[in-house]
């Protein structure tokens, strides 16, 4: 079972070395296997919303990352609003502080076909537990599918721009896939509030 700790602006520093490995892992997945982007010399793969407003969940087991998600709030700069919003013609791009968009998650090679229990699902469940404690609404962003019907097709692949309802139903149906009901996140050093009020507050008063 992974520990999925929690890394922001305020406390990478306590992590070095897991996110220098977060971002070697996010290369060989996304440049060697997905081939989305090109190779860097430093073997990093590094985006333009790697920002201060961005919350990683590093999944750790057996001493190495194993797993991980990027959270950004949708009231900022975010790969959707930026890179997809021609997917979101009918709906409207998100842009809520309550929104996190979910993006570069990859799973090592080792960890990847274990069932309904693995390392992925266990991602999930750490993700939907922190998006209840923050108090988001909503978690998503560019989604792979099969439904070619409503999707798009970027790059020989099937996409849609989707989100999830966050509840505590949702938490406790994925744990009871788990058969868990602990915890899965590690909070170390200082914890930034992922929804930053004042910035909401001085956006409605605008």
């Amino acid at each position: 079972m992974i520990t999925a700790h929690v890394v922001n602006a305020h406390n990478k520093h306590l992590y070095e070395n897991e996110f220098d490995e977060f971002l070697r892992r996010r290369h060989d997945f996304f440049v060697h296997q997905k081939r989305w982007r090109p190779p860097r010399p430093d073997g990093r793969e590094l985006d333009q919303f790697n920002t201060d407003a961005a919350t990683y969940l590093l999944g750790i087991e057996d001493d190495r990352v194993v797993t991980s998600a990027r959270l950004v709030p949708t009231s900022e700069p975010h790969m959707v609003s930026k890179v997809f919003s021609h997917m979101c013609e009918k709906s409207g791009v998100p842009r809520r502080p309550d929104w996190a968009e979910w993006t570069r998650t990859f799973v090592v090679p080792d960890k990847r076909p274990t069932g309904l229990r693995g390392t992925l699902t266990q991602l999930c469940c750490a993700v939907m537990e922190h998006a209840l404690d923050e108090g988001l609404s909503a978690v998503g962003g560019v989604q792979e599918t099969m439904a070619r019907r409503m999707a798009r097709e970027e790059n020989g692949e099937w996409y849609i721009v989707a989100y999830i309802e966050v509840s505590d139903a949702a938490l406790a149906s994925v744990r009871k896939i788990l058969g868990i009901n602990q915890t899965l996140l590690v909070r170390r050093g200082v914890q930034k509030p992922f929804i930053d009020s004042d910035k909401h507050l001085r956006r409605l008063s605008a």
